[in-house]
């Protein structure tokens, strides 16, 4: 385990925050996550970055995971094409085509979308296997950023839900300013952890996803991460298909109960973010500019 400084203020005035366990595992171990003196909240101690690939070896780890041709399987398929479809029009808001880079981009499932509508795509992942995208038109797979060549830049650069796994954020901020173009734009999407869910799931809420998840962002917090690395946020927005599949990932009971708990959760939260905006969301979305 490694102790790590805040990556947002470079301090080491922390406080407890939360312990939490392993979602995915029996075992009893238990993490424990701080709040530092700037609102931040981080694991700390750490597994480190030679380390953590353990603990996504579980079957059950669900970015990972294909789901079983079943109902909810059917569910989450219709809902994972609707917002596929919601991100390409955010992002064709500021570029028809171009070349994209998909940082942690898992199965490629965006990845193939966004090829699929025309745009060159570079999909990074240390975790995930791309052996099933390799030979996919217009989409290139690499395990590490610095391998890109110097001469590959790109309109676009997501990163969906992968910053808060990220170990070293020195190194991918700067790998991120040297690939983008300078009218470039960088998506962020990230759980937030002033999610009006977590106050019925405590440390259940899937989220928090220790030790996997090394991060915990508010919109606060991520724009002052984006501002000291020469980023500014331009737009934000919730990300309300992330709702139902946090609230359900938290529910560790499959019963009537929990079932009816999980629906008057998410219309209690769907509803809070419709007044509060994406400050208060389950997930969020910013988009960025270089400064």
């Amino acid at each position: 385990m490694e102790i790590i400084n805040c990556i947002v203020c470079g301090e080491n005035k922390i406080t407890p925050y939360i312990e939490v366990s392993d979602r995915l595992s029996q075992n009893l171990e238990l993490f424990q996550l701080v709040k530092c003196d700037c609102n931040f909240v981080y694991l700390n101690p750490r597994p480190s970055e030679v380390n953590i690939s353990t603990y996504y070896n579980s079957p059950d780890y669900d970015p990972h995971n294909f789901l079983k041709n079943n109902k909810l399987g059917k569910i989450y398929k219709l809902v994972q094409w609707a917002a596929l479809r919601w991100k390409f029009r955010k992002i064709s808001s500021f570029y028809q085509s171009g070349n994209l880079l998909d940082v942690g981009g898992g199965n490629g499932e965006f990845a193939a979308f966004m090829a699929l509508q025309g745009w060159n795509v570079f999909l990074q992942d240390k975790i995930s296997k791309l052996d099933n995208l390799s030979d996919s038109k217009n989409i290139n797979t690499v395990q590490n950023l610095e391998i890109i060549k110097e001469d590959e830049y790109f309109n676009v650069i997501t990163l969906w839900h992968s910053l808060e796994h990220i170990h070293n954020i020195d190194e991918l901020f700067s790998q991120l300013n040297r690939l983008l173009t300078p009218d470039g734009i960088l998506l962020i999407a990230v759980p937030n952890i002033n999610a009006p869910e977590i106050i019925f799931f405590n440390k259940k809420w899937a989220p928090f996803d220790a030790p996997r998840h090394l991060y915990h962002f508010q919109l606060k917090t991520l724009n002052e991460l984006c501002s000291k690395y020469k980023f500014e946020i331009v737009r934000k927005y919730s990300l309300f298909q992330d709702t139902p599949y946090n609230i359900l990932l938290s529910i560790t009971k499959n019963n009537l109960f929990q079932f009816i708990k999980g629906m008057l959760v998410f219309c209690y939260s769907i509803i809070v973010t419709l007044v509060r905006g994406p400050e208060h969301s389950s997930s969020l979305l910013v988009i960025c500019r270089k400064a």
